[in-house]
């Protein structure tokens, strides 16, 4: 049989990152990594057009910016950490004080008593919004100003400066973040993201091109091995992206030992519960150790004779004069 073989040009493939899947942070370091390695080549070889690399690197650009505005809002965890330093304070000074009412001391108790009716307005200050509780605590500075001779007796000198402290460093953060959020006016990154990858797919699919309609052997390797390249940066960013999801499902696996959450009854459904063992009727006394009492045989004792009909009240009859002779002793269960 005749071989036949079709001789069809060679073409390269670019390996996909899933852009949509990687994390801000890692979608901007994977263009900026991918950028560079095409403007390392020389643009004539890779036939691109003059303004495409400027417009990806446009889109790279805002996302470089969206993606500091974001590392700017760390600021909240921050602002976060520094309130609850200043509640923690806040209920330190008042539970002393409170503590320092019941000191044997007079002059203590008394300087106590004193502290707090003037600072009693403020004892749940903690639990307003930031701004409020920043002016309470500002107008708290102004009330114990002419308090100086309790402070130092309770010894909270150092409390109270270490508080004003906390409250201006706060106030320092808040100021920071609320002047971060006015100046960014970026793009969010759902609206920039997709128009930095049509960019790159563009630069892909020109270098394609390039690669088909290549002048010589050495221009098809250059390009060759820009892809290797490519290709390599994709998968390395594929798997750190595989790794970052799964310590998340790491993360949020339920821990060892946890137990599973009763299941509950049907609201319609009858409630049922069984009798415990120490709820179960007592087994019959006497005679037979509680072995159940014998059905007398046909032609056994007593065969033959009419049975009397016991009259009311009187022993063998289930009424109430009594248990019956020769039956067991039943005994309900109680409730």
């Amino acid at each position: 049989m005749e071989k036949i073989q079709i001789n069809v040009p060679r073409t390269i493939t670019f390996v996909k990152a899933n852009n949509t899947k990687l994390n801000n942070s890692l979608h901007v370091q994977y263009h900026r990594k991918q950028y560079d390695l095409v403007m390392a080549v020389d643009k004539t070889k890779l036939k691109l057009p003059a303004d495409l690399p400027e417009k990806w690197n446009t889109g790279i650009t805002y996302e470089t910016k969206i993606d500091q505005h974001s590392a700017l809002s760390a600021d909240t965890a921050k602002l976060k950490k520094k309130d609850a330093e200043r509640k923690d304070q806040l209920i330190h000074i008042f539970l002393t004080i409170r503590a320092q009412e019941r000191s044997h001391k007079e002059d203590v108790r008394d300087a106590a008593l004193r502290l707090a009716a003037t600072l009693h307005p403020y004892e749940k200050i903690y639990k307003l919004p930031y701004e409020m509780e920043s002016g309470r605590l500002l107008s708290m500075e102004d009330d114990i100003k002419t308090m100086t001779a309790e402070i130092t007796a309770l010894g909270l000198a150092d409390a109270f400066e270490n508080l004003k402290k906390i409250n201006t460093e706060f106030e320092a953060l808040h100021v920071r973040r609320r002047t971060g959020d006015a100046d960014g006016k970026l793009p969010q990154a759902v609206e920039i993201r997709p128009q930095t990858d049509a960019a790159f797919d563009a630069v892909c699919q020109y270098i394609q091109a390039a690669y088909l309609s290549a002048a010589s052997d050495d221009d098809r390797a250059l390009i060759d091995q820009l892809v290797d390249r490519m290709n390599q940066t994709s998968r390395d960013f594929k798997t750190m992206q595989r790794s970052l999801t799964a310590s998340h499902r790491k993360d949020n696996k339920k821990k060892p030992g946890e137990k599973k959450k009763p299941r509950k009854k049907p609201d319609d459904g009858p409630d049922i519960r069984l009798p415990e063992d120490g709820n179960q009727p007592k087994k019959p006394e006497g005679g037979g150790g509680g072995k159940q009492p014998e059905t007398p045989k046909p032609g056994g004792a007593g065969e033959g004779k009419k049975p009397e009909t016991p009259q009311p009240g009187s022993a063998g009859t289930g009424g109430t004069g009594g248990t019956g002779g020769g039956g067991p002793e039943i005994h309900l269960p109680e409730e």
